[in-house]
């Protein structure tokens, strides 16, 4: 765990580092899939990049904002500080296809944008998981298991654990992020932004059971995360209908 680095004098935050970095992956991955999967739409390719940083550069706020929701249902006090990976998603996901409809006499439908993403998003989201531990938020629960990790003398799971062993939930999350990337890149065959709702709704819900940190409820039982997972399955479910009967009726 290292919360701090000091480099050259100058003070960085591992955590907000590789929030940026990951953000940088998703874009770097999108570039390079739009240019390979639409080689003939080249400046349509460079608006959807220009759109995709505009989407990513509000994403941030609104990862904070949804954080300072999660704090006051948690503690009943709304404050900044922090930031939920839930709100910078579903920032983005309404604003780029939004912003993607600005361009006129597109070649490139929505949908083939959204699966070009839905790849990038988990392997920039790893990175992000990988932060989070090395700056001791998202923490897990107590285990008795050879795995667990325990976090040093000043750190939030430390105040709230002392010297038990945490499940490491955050290297679980960014290692099933890898695997989600993988699949969604080499598998997915044209689903690949309702399978990543679903997947990853469905892998987050789970992984929040061995969550440590309390943030509260949305509903009896089930953390906020829990509550939104079930919303993007739901969305991605509803989304894989549409699109198969959709070219099942185009097939001859």
């Amino acid at each position: 765990m290292a919360q701090t680095v000091t480099v050259f004098g100058l003070v960085l935050f591992p955590y907000s580092l590789c929030m940026i970095f990951g953000a940088g992956i998703c874009l770097f991955l999108y570039a390079l899939l739009s240019s390979r999967r639409h080689r003939e739409c080249g400046d349509e390719n460079l608006f959807a990049i220009e759109m995709l940083i505009l989407s990513l550069a509000a994403a941030f706020p609104a990862a904070m904002l949804l954080d300072s929701v999660f704090k006051w249902i948690e503690s009943g006090k709304f404050a900044f500080g922090g930031a939920t990976f839930f709100g910078g998603l579903i920032c983005a996901l309404v604003l780029f296809p939004c912003l993607l409809r600005l361009k006129k006499n597109r070649q490139v439908s929505l949908w083939s944008r959204l699966n070009d993403l839905a790849p990038c998003i988990p392997a920039g989201h790893c990175l992000g998981r990988i932060g989070c531990f090395l700056g001791g938020c998202c923490y897990g629960k107590p285990t008795e298991s050879g795995i667990g990790v325990v976090f040093p003398a000043g750190s939030i799971p430390f105040e709230q654990y002392g010297s038990q062993p945490l499940h490491p939930v955050q290297l679980y999350e960014a290692a099933f992020l890898i695997l989600l990337f993988l699949g969604l890149l080499f598998f997915a065959k044209g689903y690949a932004f309702p399978l990543y709702l679903i997947g990853y709704g469905a892998g987050r819900f789970l992984l929040e059971f061995l969550r440590g940190d309390d943030r509260g409820s949305f509903l009896p039982g089930l953390s906020p995360a829990q509550a939104i997972s079930l919303l993007l399955i739901a969305a991605g479910a509803v989304l894989m209908i549409v699109k198969v009967r959709e070219k099942s009726k185009s097939t001859p």
